[in-house]
């Protein structure tokens, strides 16, 4: 099963991410296909199994390794702020159970921005909410495509967090591939 939902889950979120596909349609087909692949074409289930996935993603608690204290660190130096492509119902309860929610200033979701990253409206968007200039912000981020470019095309500094060990064959400036390695880089900033 797992296999089979990866795989539709990534296609359909590059499509969502093409505007080809809404976001209901992530959140339902994922299962329901990976379902039909198996051989159990059953919707009633694939509903069921996404109206799960939701309400649990919502109460993951679980944070990257040094999560907290990078942004305890950070926090102390920097206003933060979060860009995400998530949906709204989900990325509010992780930040919020995941206990994090106190560190970020603003959080500007792709819902509430109207298109998704790396669509530079919606970094205009969190830069506006910030109060903030795109020249003095850095954005950190594990996308290369959505995160790096997005923030780079509007004149953002861009941090890689290359958390899984992804082959680098980007040339930005800086990549790290822990939370904690990100001190050291803005100690001095």
């Amino acid at each position: 099963f797992h296999h089979y939902y990866h795989l539709h889950n990534s296609l359909l979120w590059k499509a969502y991410k093409q505007g080809s596909r809404t976001k209901e349609e992530v959140r339902n087909l994922r299962f329901r296909l990976a379902l039909h692949d198996l051989g159990i074409p059953n919707s009633y289930l694939s509903d069921q199994l996404a109206d799960y996935y939701i309400e649990h993603t919502k109460q993951v608690k679980d944070l990257v390794p040094g999560a907290m204290e990078v942004l305890t660190q950070l926090s102390e130096r920097y206003p933060l702020h979060i860009i995400t492509n998530g949906f709204d119902e989900v990325q509010f309860f992780k930040i919020n159970n995941s206990g994090i929610g106190h560190f970020f200033q603003t959080v500007t979701t792709a819902e509430s921005a109207g298109v998704l990253k790396p669509d530079p409206i919606i970094f205009q968007t969190a830069l506006q909410s910030a109060g903030s200039k795109a020249e003095e912000s850095l954005y950190i981020g594990d996308s290369p495509e959505a995160d790096g470019h997005g923030a780079l095309d509007v004149g953002m500094e861009f941090i890689w967090f290359n958390y899984t060990g992804e082959e680098n064959t980007y040339s930005f400036k800086h990549t790290v591939d822990s939370l904690p390695a990100l001190l050291p880089l803005l100690n001095g900033a």
